[in-house]
């Protein structure tokens, strides 16, 4: 992988693949898309998917939702955490707008609606059709572009600002794009060998293949450090045993006899 990444052409192949894929938010028109956005934070796609029926079937629009109260939302809102505040972020913007024609499609409108951030905002312009004024940076984009190796930061908001210095305007479906990796190949644990962007992404290269070789599991290792020592511990008990066999097999050679000793007087005649 080349040391220093050119990702104005790098980051191609997945816009490409990922061109005008619609979000996971099972959305009809502009409103239905900002509602579910809202409802989406800290929860899941499939969760929202799940109660959307029925709520629109209720409140078609903005002007029927302003009619509710937030207490009179909350029913609909099962499985959906976080459902008070954004029962009353929903409830207000319903009655802050009043129609669906009077939805802003621009990042500043949009931020300031309650309940609605830069990474939502976004979300919705391109739900809109809308040209980019931001990233999307999701929960799965904070995991995707660092491993990726085009930004090192971690929070939201600095991936956002790197990546709108580093591509055109016209490649910041890149983010959608990454969310779109993320959910599919880049999961936390991630489908490299599946992954179209494995050719320039640094965990890859520094993780799965260092080297053209795949990192040995740490586990495997250590089982291999106990039969290393056993066998070099066997080798040295068979050259030191001999040894000591052979000392203790050894005959000592008997001591002389001591000579009688002579007797003590006078010599016999």
């Amino acid at each position: 992988m080349p040391t220093r990444i050119n990702w104005v052409e790098a980051i191609r192949p997945l816009l490409n693949k990922y061109k005008n894929k619609k979000h996971p938010l099972d959305y009809h028109n502009v409103y239905q898309l900002l509602v579910m956005v809202v409802l989406s934070a800290q929860s899941t796609d499939d969760a929202v998917n799940k109660i959307a029926p029925k709520l629109f079937a209720t409140f078609p629009d903005l002007e029927t939702l302003a009619q509710a109260s937030p207490e009179g939302l909350w029913s609909y809102f099962t499985g959906i955490r976080n459902f008070a505040h954004k029962a009353k972020w929903l409830t207000d913007i319903a009655r802050q707008l009043g129609s669906n024609d009077n939805i802003p499609l621009t990042m500043d409108g949009l931020v300031k609606l309650p309940g609605i951030g830069r990474k939502s905002a976004s979300v919705i312009l391109r739900g809109a059709g809308r040209p980019p004024e931001g990233i999307i940076v999701d929960i799965h984009v904070v995991r995707v572009a660092p491993r990726l190796g085009i930004t090192k930061e971690e929070d939201p908001k600095k991936i956002e600002d790197g990546l709108m210095k580093i591509l055109p305007r016209d490649e910041w479906d890149a983010g959608m794009a990454m969310s779109f990796l993320g959910r599919e190949i880049c999961r936390p644990k991630p489908l490299c060998e599946e992954c179209l962007m494995n050719g320039v992404c640094m965990y890859y290269a520094k993780v799965i293949r260092p080297g053209g070789a795949a990192i040995k599991p740490k586990k495997a290792a250590a089982k291999k450090g106990p039969a290393v020592k056993s066998k070099k511990a066997a080798k040295t008990a068979s050259v030191i045993k001999p040894k000591k066999a052979a000392k203790a097999t050894t005959a000592t050679k008997p001591k002389k006899a001591a000579k009688p000793a002579k007797p003590k007087g006078k010599k016999p005649t």
